[in-house]
């Protein structure tokens, strides 16, 4: 500590007060808790000024839609304090309405939340854009040591009313005390009412007048075995049910599936296709709006960088480039060399011999699969615009056939390479963006040789593109891009499913939400046999006869397990609702009721 003091005869008097200070301070420190919110200030993102960009939040788990952490433009946001508290704060991205939760363990504190008298403080910073109704929802939810919800609390919202129709954060705070009990506390912010995605917040803290034990910022862990060889596949413009729903055009993509790990909940981060390319391979979407190749040239680091800098190699195969880092579109226009996303980088595109001796014609691929050694460590491999889904239908049954065709005579090889069979190598196969879904929910399938992924089995977990780099690099050993692939949770149950020994069919990791949000409902069909198209999820007021079809609002759940997002806003307003899973389009009741709550 330095000190300036005016003359040597105030020295004693300032020491003076330092010292009495000391022990004020101490005492203050023991009986407050540091913010327990991990992340609470969105400064630990990787921030985009594109409002359509998902992004990893990290210290969050997202439940449902894609927030995001968008920075801060100049001037364009008034605040509380009159500048923006940092670089960064949290909106709901480009999927519409969506959740984040995260848990905090207050078990430390035990003694002195059970003797009673224990309070919490929970502030932020809400907001919004101009007259736009979008707004954040902030709740607590006290949970006893078994997950039971011991009572729950609110943060006052802002809507455009408070704001004046302007774009504005204002702070918003409320106090109470921690239930007898309480071992954990649950965070939960939704974003509502965000067709235009707005809905903001900001310097998000819970504070106990306790001590409590702080968890730290971590990257999520990874459960990722090492590999030799990672081939990645990214297909595009499908539906997740597309594919699910027509099991007889694409039957490879579901023989796939029986091979490795279905991630039923997995989402894109972009509207079109080639920002969703560079998530993968670059850890972030690097430009704003509907921009292609070749007016993308990143000067970021990339998977390609990364790999060499590791001492392994890498190539990228694409159909119709023919010769080597050949950037000239064929004359049918089914060749588009961003399909291999690494043209986009400079450090590539602007070093020909570089570029030549990393990207090939997929034809290559047949050659350096003849052995381990010359297969490449990584591998990205593509489609052209026909055979990918780009132009034979987009997800129609033409579509689909054509793609589940390229994809048996380009993958089959693989799997009886001796890169496969003698050594551990992973199979990502996954799509780009949705054709037709607001949520871009699309398919993405695991594959590993060695036994390194369990045949048959699928996970509800919530994954996107960024989950995709992550295991890429935890597999070949690799760093961090950005915050948002650092951040991401791997595809962990792809290599460690779920051990459940009687999975529930019906649950929700958020069972009570606010009044206009929405709620994620994961289901599982507990026979086999009684898989079908025409089961569904229906939400009924609380006690109903689901047999007498009043369901408030439904969606079908055509596959063995899933998670669906409802929105709030087509039931009845507060209170509870049952939830059922039914068969025979809602005739047969399979499970339920399973019960929600609406605050």
């Amino acid at each position: 500590m330095k000190l300036l003091l005016r003359s040597s005869g105030s020295v004693l008097a300032v020491l003076g007060v330092l010292l009495a200070a000391v022990p004020a301070t101490s005492a203050a420190a023991a009986t407050t808790s540091q913010n327990l919110i991990v992340n609470g200030n969105a400064e630990a993102g990787y921030c985009t000024k594109d409002w359509g960009a998902a992004s990893t939040v990290p210290g969050w788990t997202v439940e449902s839609g894609s927030p995001n952490v968008m920075c801060y433009t100049p001037d364009e946001f008034r605040l509380p304090s009159g500048s923006a508290p940092g670089t960064a704060f949290f909106a709901p991205g480009n999927q519409g309405d969506g959740a984040m939760t995260q848990t905090v363990d207050v078990s430390s504190a035990a003694r002195a939340i059970d003797n009673g008298g224990v309070s919490y403080d929970l502030r932020g910073w809400l907001g919004g854009w101009t007259g736009y109704w979008g707004h954040v929802t902030v709740s607590l939810h006290f949970q006893g040591a078994d997950g039971t919800e011991l009572d729950s609390a609110d943060l006052p919202t802002v809507t455009s009313s408070d704001r004046e129709s302007t774009t504005e954060f204002l702070q918003r705070s409320t106090t109470g005390d921690v239930p007898a009990g309480t071992r954990a506390i649950q965070v939960q912010v939704q974003f509502q009412q965000t067709g235009h995605e707005t809905g903001y917040l900001d310097n998000l803290s819970l504070t106990l007048d306790t001590p409590v034990k702080a968890k730290k910022l971590t990257p999520p862990a990874s459960k990722v075995p090492g590999y030799d060889h990672v081939f990645t596949v990214m297909m595009e413009n499908t539906d997740y049910s597309q594919i699910m729903n027509d099991p007889d055009d694409t039957p490879y993509i579901h023989g796939l599936m029986d091979q490795g790990a279905l991630m039923t909940n997995y989402h894109a981060v972009y509207h079109p296709s080639d920002e969703n390319y560079l998530a993968v391979s670059g850890g972030d979407t690097y430009t704003s709006g509907a921009t292609y190749w070749p007016n993308i040239n990143s000067p970021q680091r990339n998977l390609g960088d990364t790999v060499e800098a590791a001492h392994k190699t890498w190539k990228a195969y694409e159909q119709g480039m023919g010769t080597p880092c050949n950037t000239s579109k064929d004359n049918d226009g089914e060749y588009m060399p961003d399909d291999a996303p690494f043209i986009n980088y400079t450090d590539i595109s602007d070093d020909p011999d570089r570029c030549a001796a990393h990207l090939f014609d997929t034809s290559q691929l047949a050659t350096d699969l003849q052995s381990a050694d010359t297969t490449p460590n990584f591998s990205w491999i593509a489609a052209d615009d026909y055979n990918d889904g780009e132009g034979s239908g987009n997800g129609s049954s033409k579509s689909l056939q054509t793609q589940d065709n390229w994809l048996r005579d380009t993958l089959e090889p693989i799997l009886s390479s001796p890169a496969w069979t003698d050594q551990k190598s992973l199979l990502i196969l996954t799509w780009d963006e949705s054709q037709n879904e607001a949520a871009n929910h699309v398919a993405t399938i695991v594959v590993g040789s060695q036994g390194t992924v369990q045949p048959g089995t699928s996970s509800t977990a919530r994954y996107d593109h960024y989950s995709t780099a992550r295991t890429i690099e935890a597999a070949l050993h690799l760093p961090g891009l950005t915050a948002n692939d650092t951040y991401a949770t791997p595809l962990n149950d792809a290599f460690d499913p779920p051990v459940t020994t009687d999975p529930a069919p019906l649950s929700s990791s958020t069972p009570t939400v606010s009044d206009g949000g929405s709620i994620t409902i994961d289901y599982t069909i507990p026979l086999t046999a009684d898989v079908s198209s025409t089961n569904w999820i229906g939400i009924y007021p609380a006690g109903a006869d689901a047999t007498q079809r009043s369901w408030l609002t439904w969606q079908y759940a055509p596959n063995a397990n899933g998670a669906l997002t409802f929105g709030t806003g087509s039931l009845k307003g507060p209170g509870d609702y049952d939830v059922y899973l039914l068969a025979n389009d809602g005739y047969t009741v399979i499970s339920g009721p399973y019960r929600i709550t609406v605050n």
